[in-house]
């Protein structure tokens, strides 16, 4: 990898080698939910990315299968996404030629755990939900070190934007933090994979060095 793409990865004042990412602040929140908490046995969670429980993009039987460990609050997330995502989308996403899944791996910050409890929440009512949800929180993230993905502004998010959605039912789900072990079942997949920022790619199981989009279309077209 060159400077430049090396440079275009800097996060949080560290690059990691495979993903860019960002360091965990060690700010704790009340009101956020502890994934130290949430009961997951080991044996529970799949070997693979359990990809049948993932929100996805594109064709679910493509060949080449895109997956991102994410955190809304890593600045780099939201880049990659603007910059990546979008044309991974146009050119391989809306064709049929893959298909890109979004994993949890909240590790920035408490609120981080909400936020993703909250996307979590809106994917079991449908799944149109959750994506309209991912663009809002990657269009409206704060700064890393501020306790911005809070109910209060997630619950004003998807009430302002998601008309369909069932509030009393998403508010009750995050009040009782109902899917709490699905959003620390995938912690525990990025885990077994070695993850250890966001955003980091795995392309048809092999974790992707070069995650910019030149990098993507290499990896994609040498399948």
């Amino acid at each position: 990898m060159n400077g430049k793409k090396i440079g275009f990865w800097l996060v949080c004042g560290i690059a990691l080698v495979l993903v860019g990412g960002c360091m965990e602040q060690g700010n704790r929140a009340a009101s956020s939910p502890d994934l130290e908490q949430a009961q997951v046995e080991t044996n529970a969670v799949p070997e693979g990315f359990d990809l049948e429980h993932q929100p996805y993009i594109g064709e679910p039987n493509a060949q080449v299968k895109i997956v991102e460990f994410s955190d809304y609050k890593c600045p780099a997330c939201k880049r990659w996404k603007d910059e990546v995502l979008t044309k991974l989308k146009m050119e391989y996403l809306d064709t049929g030629a893959a298909v890109f899944y979004y994993v949890d791996f909240p590790f920035l910050a408490p609120d981080s755990n909400f936020a993703a409890l909250a996307g979590e929440s809106l994917y079991q009512q449908n799944q149109e939900f959750f994506w309209v949800y991912f663009d809002l929180m990657m269009e409206h993230q704060g700064a890393k070190d501020e306790a911005w993905a809070n109910k209060d502004f997630i619950t004003k998010l998807v009430k302002e934007n998601i008309p369909d959605v069932d509030m009393k039912t998403f508010e009750q789900d995050l009040e009782e933090r109902k899917y709490i072990e699905n959003v620390k079942r995938d912690f525990m997949i990025g885990e077994n994979h070695q993850v250890g920022g966001t955003p980091t790619i795995f392309i048809n199981g092999q974790a992707v060095e070069d995650i910019s989009f030149e990098g993507i279309r290499t990896v994609i077209d040498n399948l």
